[in-house]
């Protein structure tokens, strides 16, 4: 190498290997031919003795013109090695630390040169902005089951660094899925692409040597590597984002049924319901009084006031947007929904002494349903020696939390999922829309509602609302209070 680039340390140089040997050669060639000819020279006598130094001088000349021949040689080969290892170090420079690398000639510069380069093309696979803006993640398995290869992407996807997997086999104890927390789908599936030599697809779950749970969309494609064994492409992705959208899509086609069922209840039987109620309150008047007469009333006044609000919350469900956009102080709110509900010891408000909140943008009447609602359930699922606790606080410098929480029973959760979907219930004489209106109604808000819980002893949903004005308000500031959060408490949904 150049004075310039002193990345190596030479114990030998390939033109003096290169001389060495042919001179030796040479020479040896010599002395055999040498050796062969004695008895010859033995019978020559003082001429065979002269010729004995013509040989060793030929040897000799032979040797020197050999060792010549082989600096040429090896100058011309070490010239072109230099420049085959510049332009590899161009590609992937040496790591400048102060020690160079020590090699025996310009072959073991080459052969680390190029070891670099391997590397850094590995590397450059792995990190290569085209492949990591792929939205698949890929790994390269070889057919034996190690892992080989991955971009960037799969390490996003999967949530851990996936270099210590390198050359491991990925079903291994210490692999990447090891097979012992069931990955048995995604390796049939590798089998079957292996066995079939054809591409495979499927949704699998997995879980990561992390631990790590997630549902991914595998695609899995067999490859030739090298002469006699194959290698698999598998390409995968985060399922649960198809999942959302298949969620989003049902929840849509829902809320479309609903909406046209809705307006055709509420033109085909809520007036005959006030039609009814008017009637009975005009019998009730005139028939006369006996407590049987009474009861009878009050029953079927309670049965038409029920499909009433079936009706209503239908309507609400179909279309949950807000009335109008107003500035809502949610500590205020949520004090005088607690105040239209019955006294009742187990429940506590709590105002969190953090910094003042920001009034929320939104309709104070819905919002009243949907904590109203929240609140009533927790209290029902409730035992007597339980409690309810109702959070109001900040989650960040444009959100209020309130949170609702309940002790003594809990959610399983097979269920959580499906509690906010309309018509489902756990109650005797509940109708399952209670959570999916609030559902909607938060969403309408630009806000989120979520709910945690052990499955056994305590459960929490938790509301987050924003603060920040939509971009087009109906309506200018005016703060919510005590009229319109009534009006609404008074809807309590029947959930």
């Amino acid at each position: 190498m150049t004075a310039s680039a002193p990345a190596y340390r030479f114990s030998l140089r390939l033109y003096v290997v290169f001389s060495v040997l042919m001179a030796v050669s040479a020479a040896a060639s010599g002395l055999l031919l040498l050796y062969l000819a004695r008895p010859f020279i033995t019978a020559l006598g003082q001429q065979g003795a002269q010729a004995t130094v013509l040989l060793f001088a030929g040897a000799g000349a032979a040797g020197a013109l050999a060792a010549v021949a082989g600096l040429a040689v090896g100058l011309a080969f070490a010239g072109r090695i230099r420049g085959i290892v510049k332009k590899a170090e161009a590609l992937s420079p040496p790591v400048r630390d102060g020690s160079p690398q020590r090699v025996t000639d310009e072959l073991g510069a080459l052969d680390a040169a190029v070891g670099r380069l391997t590397l850094s093309m590995d590397q450059f696979v792995r990190d290569s902005d085209i492949l990591g803006r792929l939205p698949e993640g890929m790994v390269l398995v070889r057919g034996q089951g190690e892992l080989l290869s991955f971009n960037a992407t799969a390490e996003n996807v999967l949530g851990l660094p996936l270099l210590p997997f390198q050359g491991v086999p990925v079903f291994a104890p210490a692999g990447l899925f090891p097979i012992d927390r069931g990955n048995v789908a995604l390796e049939r599936l590798l089998s079957e692409a292996s066995s079939k030599r054809s591409a495979e697809s499927s949704e699998v779950s997995v879980t990561t040597a992390a631990g790590h749970q997630l549902s991914l969309e595998v695609t899995v494609q067999p490859r030739e590597w090298g002469a006699d064994s194959a290698a698999l492409v598998v390409l995968f992705r985060d399922a649960s984002e198809k999942q959302r959208i298949r969620e989003e899509i049902r929840r849509a086609d829902q809320l479309a049924f609903l909406g046209g069922m809705a307006a055709r209840v509420a033109h085909e039987i809520r007036t005959p319901l006030s039609t009814i109620r008017g009637l009975l309150e005009l019998l009730e008047v005139d028939l006369p009084a006996s407590q049987g007469r009474t009861e009878y009333m009050a029953r079927i006044l309670q049965a038409v006031d029920r499909q009433d609000k079936l009706v209503e919350n239908l309507l609400t469900l179909s279309n949950p947007e807000p009335e109008s956009w107003q500035a809502v102080a949610m500590p205020a709110l949520i004090d005088d929904v607690v105040a239209m509900l019955p006294k009742d010891a187990r429940l506590t408000v709590v105002h969190e002494p953090a910094a003042p909140q920001k009034p929320v943008w939104g309709d104070s009447f819905r919002l009243s349903e949907v904590f109203a609602n929240l609140i009533q359930n927790a209290l029902q699922a409730t035992p007597p020696d339980g409690t309810v606790t109702v959070t109001v606080g900040v989650a960040g410098e444009e959100t209020v939390r309130v949170a609702v929480r309940n002790t003594g029973s809990g959610i399983p959760a097979e269920l959580r999922d499906r509690i906010f979907q309309p018509f489902f219930t756990t109650k005797s004489k509940g109708t399952g829309l209670g959570l999916a209106i609030a559902r909607e109604v938060v969403d309408a808000h630009r806000g989120r509602i979520q709910v945690t819980s052990d499955g056994a002893s305590e459960t929490t949903f938790t509301v987050e609302l924003p603060t920040r004005a939509p971009a087009a308000p109906a309506a200018k500031a005016s703060l919510e209070t005590a009229p319109s959060a009534r009006a609404g408490a008074a809807r309590i949904a029947d959930g």
